[in-house]
C-alpha cells in the first residue's frame, strides 16, 4: 500500500478542491474578467436564431438584425439560418443579415433545395484568410454542417469554426470526432469551437472529450430563452486563447427574438 506525507495529501486535496472548482466556475452563466496584459482581444457570440421566428411566433428577420448590431461583436456564430420548416421560404437569410447588421456573411447551408434553403452561418467584420463548410451528417439523420473560417485578429490568424450538432449522442460523438480530427491538422493555430451543440447532460462524454482537447470553454444556461435551464450553447478555445469575460445576452428583445438567447463572449489572443 502507497502511503503519502501529510503535506503531500494536503496537496492532493488542494489540487481536487481547485479543479472542483475550476469545474464549477466554467458552469457559471457568465464570467467578468479583462484582457489579460499583452494580448490582443476580439469578441464573438453564438446564437441559434430559429430561422428568424420568435417566440411570439412572428417571422421578423429585422429584430435577428437589430439583435446582432445590439451585441456588437466582430463575429457571430448562427444556426438554425434560413427557411426549412419555419420563417419565409424564398428569402436568403443569409444575405439579409448581412445587408441589415454590415457584416460579411459567410453561409454554411446543409439544405440547398427548392423546397429548403437552411443551415450555419458566420459574421464578422474581421478579414477573412480562408473559409470553408464542414459537412457533419451521418446517416440518415438531419443533414448537420459547420463553418470554418480563418480570420486575422491584429496580424494573427484565429480559426472560428461554428456548428449545430445533431439530436442523438451517437450522432453527435460522430460530429465531435470530426471536429477534432480537423482541428488537430493545424495544431498550431488558435481555434475557437462555438455553436449549438445540443448537449444538456453535463457529463456526458462528448462534453469530456471536448474538455479534454480545448483549454477553456463557457456554457451557460441559453435555452429555452423564456426561462433558461440548458447550456446548450457553447464556446469552446485552444492553443493560447482564453475567454476572459463571457454572457448571456437576456433582453427584452432577446428573450423573444428566438427560442435561444445568445452567448457572447470576450476572446485573448496571445
Amino acid at each position: 500500500m502507497i502511503r503519502f506525507s501529510r503535506d503531500r495529501v494536503q496537496q492532493i486535496a488542494a489540487a481536487l478542491r481547485a479543479a472542483r472548482a475550476a469545474r464549477a466556475a466554467r458552469r457559471t452563466d457568465g464570467r467578468s474578467g479583462a484582457l489579460p496584459e499583452g494580448m490582443a482581444g476580439f469578441t464573438i457570440a453564438t446564437w441559434n436564431i430559429h430561422s428568424c421566428v420568435g417566440l411570439d411566433a412572428r417571422f421578423a428577420p429585422d429584430r435577428i438584425a437589430e439583435v446582432i448590431r445590439d451585441l456588437d461583436v466582430d463575429l457571430i456564430g448562427l444556426q438554425e439560418v434560413g427557411w426549412h420548416h419555419r420563417g419565409e421560404a424564398g428569402l436568403d437569410q443569409f444575405a439579409f443579415l448581412a445587408q441589415a447588421t454590415g457584416m460579411q456573411a459567410h453561409a454554411g447551408p446543409t439544405k440547398h433545395t427548392r423546397r429548403a434553403h437552411y443551415g450555419n452561418a458566420i459574421l464578422t467584420r474581421l478579414p477573412v484568410r480562408s473559409m470553408a463548410v464542414i459537412d457533419l451528417s451521418v446517416g440518415l439523420r438531419e443533414p448537420r454542417g459547420a463553418v470554418d473560417l480563418v480570420v486575422e485578429v491584429e496580424g494573427r490568424e484565429v480559426r472560428a469554426i461554428a456548428a449545430h450538432l445533431g439530436l442523438d449522442p451517437w450522432e453527435r460523438a460522430t460530429q465531435v470526432a470530426r471536429i477534432l480530427a480537423l482541428v488537430e491538422q493545424r495544431p498550431e493555430l488558435p481555434t475557437l469551437f462555438m455553436g449549438d451543440l445540443n448537449e444538456w447532460t453535463p457529463n456526458s462524454p462528448r462534453l469530456r472529450t471536448l474538455a479534454g482537447s480545448f483549454e477553456d470553454w463557457a456554457s451557460p444556461r441559453s435555452f429555452h430563452a423564456r426561462m433558461p435551464t440548458l447550456r446548450l450553447d457553447r464556446i469552446y478555445v485552444r492553443g493560447g486563447l482564453r475567454i476572459p469575460a463571457f454572457e448571456v445576452a437576456r433582453t427584452t428583445l432577446t428573450r423573444r427574438a428566438s427560442d435561444h438567447l445568445p452567448v457572447r463572449a470576450l476572446i485573448a489572443v496571445p
